[in-house]
């Protein structure tokens, strides 16, 4: 170490240097004494303790059923799935030949040497003691808490890294359940440690118990990072990965309570990630390419596994439970009961199918709240999650689409399917994009960005102690103080959080938008299926000759007793028919849409091809009236003016049914002057059409 030289003369920075090298020197005898008085007064104390007080203890498995280990190295047992005994576990590095009872179990002269070697150690590592400025996700780890903690990582990698019947590479849970047990079990002796750090004004931001708690939660990422996982990239399958991916979110919640981060299932949702998930067992994988790729693989594997299951259940696109109890739906279909619930008075009517895909979403898009990097987790989203919902649009596009190319989609086979594709599709658009869900916090907030000099495997640098807290940021904690009497409870402060956390744009915004394309698109493509079944059951009445009967001027009814036109009745029926299939298949949003884009279609058609294409006789205009009024009938239950949305072909019918004298009087009013015609075209209840246009419907009359 030398002094640099800032135009200090040479005597003088060659006397700077050797004091800094003498005191780097000394420093290091110091440590070097302290840490050997440390060692022994913690075997006095006959540390460490074992790992497992039961010798006759097992390591059971996990509940989730386990993958299967046939074939792999390692494994000996019969079936694959021995129990380990746990008794092993005391081995090796007793402390000595008696029973640990704590670090006041040896009489208060140990407890006050370790107290003392403490208090020393804490002074002698850089920066300790300024860091009560330090933001408390960025605390560094203590020395004398890793050094103390040093013989249970040596366990750890004796018995699950060493090839003992304990190191299982289909058994991940074990590693990590035997740390957090010893966690558990030996927590509350570091509070006969505190006072050290109370002694030097620490107590508000360094709690032994929680130092203790953190150091064995590195300790197992170290056997995990030098041992497991390159293990795991070598023989990991599937089941494998997944399995060790539940294993070590389990692991992080059960550790998180024990580290001093309070959680309840709320901030499990919301603000977890900001919290604990710094440096997670999960976040780990990503310190390799090979591990990422391999976890990225198994996890989209087994989305992709969940998602075809819920695609190939028999009741994938009913209605879901949820609607279905509540709703007489055969009833509906078969004698259009309207009571109870019908989907078209309805915000939503999910299918199963929407329900269990929203969930399997939530499920994936919860592994990512425990990778706190951005990069980390956009690999994970974009792997995972946006893979899967890719494949669901496929796959539903390709149901859709059976349909089209049967030219047969508006029939009573395929519309309530079709229907229930598009309604899983408005229903998830709508979910994606709310704000409660967690799906939304997969963002890229300038506050999670990594650092520029931030390289895998790289631990972050400690800021430069500065005298004024930095602002709450989503990953600053607060520290309940020592004296308030309560329980030491680091919890997320929600509104920093939400300040902080909550600026960004959702992951999940273009799969949003891509449902809801599909949606609108085949509510569309089945609208124009149904006016085109329309359009080939009405051939007849388009024919030539049956419009040349509107220029009838003999009827055998009288005014009023017109009825329907033979030739269009198959037609209204059909169309009937396929608007209240429609009603009780879709919900309020995409029925609407659908039923206003068939009456925009037919209007347009009708008044295109019928009454702007013959001649009417004041008979035949009130016939055509009749027809006019009978489709309007059709959409009559959904809506209270169903004539807005045939406003051409209204306007047409009106002008058409008209009596002589009144048409004669129009006409006179339009060829006068254009205000004085769009007076009288309104007084007439036409609204629709200009002037112009009246008049050519007009000279269609004989």
């Amino acid at each position: 170490m030398e002094v640099p030289s800032l135009g200090l003369p040479d005597r003088l920075i060659r006397r700077g240097s050797k004091c800094l090298s003498q005191g780097k020197q000394t420093q290091d005898e110091l440590l070097n004494g302290l840490n050997e008085c440390l060692t022994t007064l913690l075997k006095l104390c006959y540390w460490p303790p074992p790992l497992a007080n039961d010798p006759n203890a097992k390591l059971n498995p996990n509940k989730r059923p386990r993958p299967s280990t046939e074939g792999l190295p390692g494994v000996s047992s019969a079936d694959g799935h021995s129990e380990a005994p746990l008794e092993d576990l005391n081995c090796p590095g007793r402390g000595g030949q008696g029973e640990w009872g704590g670090f006041d179990g040896a009489g208060p002269a140990v407890l006050e040497g370790l107290q003392q070697c403490v208090y020393a150690l804490l002074a002698c590592q850089q920066g300790v003691l300024a860091s009560v400025n330090f933001p408390l996700d960025l605390l560094p780890m203590l020395d004398v808490v890793q050094t103390i903690t040093g013989p249970l990582l040596a366990k750890l990698r004796f018995h699950f890294a060493s090839g003992r019947p304990t190191d299982r590479v289909d058994q991940p849970d074990w590693l990590f359940e035997t740390a957090a047990l010893a966690t558990e079990e030996h927590l509350e002796s570091f509070k006969a440690l505190q006072p050290a750090v109370q002694s030097h004004g620490l107590d508000k931001v360094f709690y032994l118990p929680f130092e203790f708690a953190r150091a064995m939660h590195a300790a197992v990422q170290t056997v995990l990072r030098e041992h497991v996982l390159p293990r795991l990239s070598q023989q990991g399958t599937q089941d494998l990965w997944t399995f060790y991916a539940d294993s070590a979110v389990a692991f992080e919640k059960r550790m998180a309570i024990l580290r001093g981060i309070y959680i309840d299932d709320s901030q499990m949702d919301h603000d977890g990630p900001f919290a604990w998930g710094k440096g997670s067992c999960l976040e780990l994988v990503f310190a390799r390419d090979a591990w990422q790729d391999a976890w990225l693989r198994a996890e989209d594997q087994d989305g992709q596994e969940q998602l075809a299951d819920i695609l190939d259940r028999p009741n994938a696109w009913d209605p879901s439970p949820s609607v279905a109890e509540n709703m007489p739906y055969q009833q509906t279909l078969q004698k259009g009961n309207s009571s109870g619930k019908v989907a078209w008075q309805e915000e939503f009517w999910p299918t199963t199918a929407a329900e269990y895909v929203l969930h399997l979403l939530w499920t994936l898009s919860k592994r990512a709240l425990w990778l706190l990097d951005p990069e980390s987790r956009q690999s994970y989203v974009a792997a995972v999650p946006k893979n899967m919902m890719r494949t669901f649009r496929n796959r539903l596009g390709r149901l859709a689409k059976t349909a089209e190319d049967l030219r047969n989609m508006a029939s009573p086979q395929w519309i309530p399917k079709v229907s229930a594709y598009i309604n899983t599709c408005h229903y998830l658009e709508h979910h994606l994009r709310q704000s409660h869900l967690p799906l939304l916090l997969m963002h890229d907030s300038a506050s999670l960005a990594p650092s520029p000099d931030r390289t895998r495997e790289s631990t972050p640098v400690p800021p430069s102690p500065n005298p004024q807290p930095p602002a709450f940021t989503p990953n600053n904690l607060h520290l309940a103080s020592p004296a308030d009497g309560q329980q030491h409870v680091r919890r997320p402060t929600d509104p920093q959080i939400r300040a902080n956390g909550g600026a960004g744009v959702g992951a999940y915004e273009a799969e949003a938008a891509a449902v809801g394309s599909f949606w609108k698109k085949w509510s569309l493509k089945l609208a124009r299926a149904v006016v085109w079944q329309f359009e080939m059951d009405s051939r007849s009445y388009r024919y030539k000759s049956h419009l040349a009967e509107f220029s009838m001027t003999s009827y055998d009814r009288e005014e009023g007793e017109e009825v329907v036109s033979p030739q269009l009745q198959r037609a209204l029926i059909g169309l009937d028919d396929a608007v209240k299939l429609l009603s009780a298949s879709m919900d309020a949003v995409v029925f609407r849409e659908t039923w206003k884009a068939i009456a925009v279609a037919i209007n347009r058609h009708l008044y295109n091809e019928v009454a702007t294409e013959t001649k009417f006789s004041h008979q035949g205009g009130r016939q055509l009236a009749c027809d006019v009024q009978t489709l309007f009938s059709v959409f009559q239950p959904y809506t209270l003016k169903p004539a807005a949305h045939f406003k051409e072909l209204r306007d047409a019918s009106l002008l058409l049914a008209m009596t002589p004298d009144m048409l004669h009087a129009l006409t006179a009013a339009l060829h006068s002057s254009d205000d004085a015609g769009l007076k009288q075209l309104k007084q007439a209840g036409v609204l629709r059409l200009s002037p112009d246009q009246a008049i050519s419907i007009i000279d269609q009359r004989v």
